[in-house]
């Protein structure tokens, strides 16, 4: 790491010195609480910041070198935790989809019996309406045959 006071960034173009940069905090275990200056616009993940950097104190305090492995520990503890909870998280994702999946096809064969449903409804108001059709036919027939039968009209007989 260098000490200089001045860098330009050939990422960003800007010009990095002490007067820009912030203040920073070393989370490292070698280098743990130790203090140094850093670009403003510096990220882990990101290259687009300029380089500058410059150490505050001479070392690390005994106290960050003793709350180091403490703290790396406990990070690695919730570390384990964030990556089981985002396990969890995914298999309520994949689960959700199949349940969605199974709602959808569970939606598709409810539409499929209404529809059979309204079918047989429509065949059976058909049928009902066929049936009181030809009972009034046979009523007529039959109203007509004992009120003319007397004129001298012949009577209509089954072999």
């Amino acid at each position: 790491m260098s000490s200089t006071t001045t860098y330009e960034s050939t990422f960003s173009g800007h010009m990095c010195d002490m007067d820009r940069c912030v203040e920073r905090t070393s989370l490292s275990i070698r280098k743990f609480g130790r203090r140094f200056y850093g670009c403003q616009q510096w990220s882990p993940d990101s290259d687009q910041a300029c380089k500058f950097f410059k150490w505050l104190d001479k070392n690390t305090c005994p106290r960050g070198r003793a709350t180091a492995p403490l703290v790396h520990e406990r990070f690695t503890r919730y570390k384990a935790k964030a990556i089981a909870a985002r396990n969890e998280r995914d298999e309520a994702h994949a689960r959700e989809a199949e349940v969605r999946e199974l709602l959808r096809i569970a939606k598709r064969k409810a539409e499929k019996t209404k529809f059979a449903l309204w079918i047989a409804e429509d065949k059976v108001y058909k049928y009902k309406l066929a049936l009181l059709l030809s009972w009034t036919v046979v009523g007529l027939y039959f109203v007509f045959s004992t009120v003319f039968r007397g004129h001298g009209h012949t009577q209509l007989r089954l072999p």
